[in-house]
């Protein structure tokens, strides 16, 4: 009979390379979040701040995309396995099927968010979005302002971009070829939510972060997963927006 892994042995195979990953793309992020500091500092903080964390997490992403296999080779003990985790999702299905995937993905991800935003309402603390978004979504009630334009342009193209890039295409990916697809979903999910610090809408970030992954994985594309975002997002600005009067 097959004996389960030993404790020792899952975490020395499944916990640690996940958790070695993760603090690689945290170290990212601080690097990021350096870099984009020193860039925008010569601009106003407002209403350029709207798009400095996707550029922090583009800048951390292509960074750890860069350091962290060196870093994952020199962390490995001398008697382990060769490491896996440049290894692809898959192989990249048909268009026709990669369509088919993204729009029921865009359902799962708007409606699970729904559902988790009334589940955590009936506990008393109703989820609300960023103070920042809807401080911009009240000012452009008489017509659309800068502020606004660099909210959708962050959120509609540069934070699909930049946030599957580094949690769905490296981080997600790197764990899955590292330590399994159980650990691969688990952190970068919770990761993916941590960095949008809304603690109440925790469940629900962490909800949308499986769902990108889910997509990425069943096409193989990462450009799929960038779609469903991009779709979730377009979703939420059409109700902000739509409420504001436009």
């Amino acid at each position: 009979m097959l004996c389960p892994m030993a404790a020792g042995e899952w975490f020395r195979r499944r916990l640690w390379p996940g958790i070695a990953e993760l603090g690689m793309a945290l170290a990212a992020l601080v690097v990021g979040e350096l870099v984009a500091s020193l860039l925008l500092s010569a601009l106003p903080a407002q209403p350029w701040v709207l798009i400095r964390s996707p550029i922090t997490v583009g800048l951390a992403a292509a960074f750890y995309g860069w350091v962290g296999p060196r870093w994952a080779r020199a962390a490995e003990p001398v008697d382990a396995e060769p490491l896996d985790a440049e290894r692809p999702v898959g192989p990249p299905v048909g268009l026709a099927r990669a369509v088919a995937v993204t729009l029921t993905a865009i359902v799962a991800a708007i409606g699970g968010s729904m559902v988790l935003g009334y589940l955590v309402e009936l506990l008393g603390v109703p989820v609300q979005e960023q103070e920042t978004v809807l401080r911009i979504v009240q000012g452009s009630r008489t017509g659309w302002t800068l502020d606004a334009i660099l909210l959708a342009v962050s959120a509609l193209l540069l934070a699909p971009v930049a946030e599957e890039w580094l949690f769905r295409g490296l981080l997600f990916r790197r764990i899955r070829g590292r330590a399994g697809r159980p650990m691969a979903y688990a952190i970068s999910a919770l990761a993916f939510g941590l960095i949008h610090f809304n603690p109440v809408g925790l469940p629900i970030y962490i909800w949308l972060g499986l769902v990108f992954a889910v997509t990425y994985e069943r096409t193989g594309w990462l450009g799929a997963a960038m779609a469903v975002h991009l779709g979730n997002n377009a979703y939420v600005l059409a109700l902000l927006f739509g409420g504001a009067g436009h």
